[in-house]
């Protein structure tokens, strides 16, 4: 008979927790797992607690390893609404050579993504960065499956980014 890693009772329920069917301890409420589902668990939490989609958090936690840099907003699109997804990014003052760098990091996971990825600059309230794929035609003509296939580049940029910034080239 099972036992809880944290009390050692052996009375379970299942539960959804962060929208994942769990095990979880009936006396503790301790999730039941490797320690790889907790923390999947703890990440999608986080996100939720955020206020960002899930789907997008690792490419944002992946983005704020950079000191300098600050997500202002994130999402992962919504396909019923034709929206994409997109990353706001904030630059502190001395980040331009790691926004230089992020567009390198970029440059190399658009050779594995469905979308090519680009950075664009807007003036709102100071400058705002746009990490967004790009469709080649009009905004307009968007469709669910084009954003579909942007969501499916997610962990891709998020894996790229966040290896890349650890990397001596990126220059800490």
């Amino acid at each position: 008979m099972p036992e809880c890693e944290s009390c050692g009772s052996h009375t379970f329920e299942s539960s959804r927790v962060a929208g994942v069917d769990v095990s979880v301890c009936g006396l503790c409420g301790e999730v039941q797992g490797d320690a790889e589902l907790r923390r999947q668990l703890e990440e999608r939490q986080e996100a939720l607690d955020r206020g960002i989609d899930p789907l997008v958090y690792p490419l944002v936690r992946a983005l704020e390893r950079v000191p300098l840099f600050r997500v202002d907003q994130a999402s992962a699109g919504r396909p019923g609404t034709a929206e994409y997804p997109f990353v706001f990014l904030r630059l502190a003052e001395g980040a331009l050579p790691h926004l230089e760098r992020l567009l390198t990091s970029l440059e190399m996971a658009n050779r594995t993504t469905h979308r090519r990825w680009v950075v664009e600059c807007s003036l709102q309230h100071g400058l705002l960065f746009i990490l967004r794929p790009r469709f080649w035609k009009p905004i307009l003509e968007i469709n669910e499956d084009d954003v579909l296939q942007a969501r499916q580049d997610l962990p891709v940029l998020a894996q790229v980014i966040g290896r890349d910034v650890a990397l001596g080239w990126w220059g800490g």
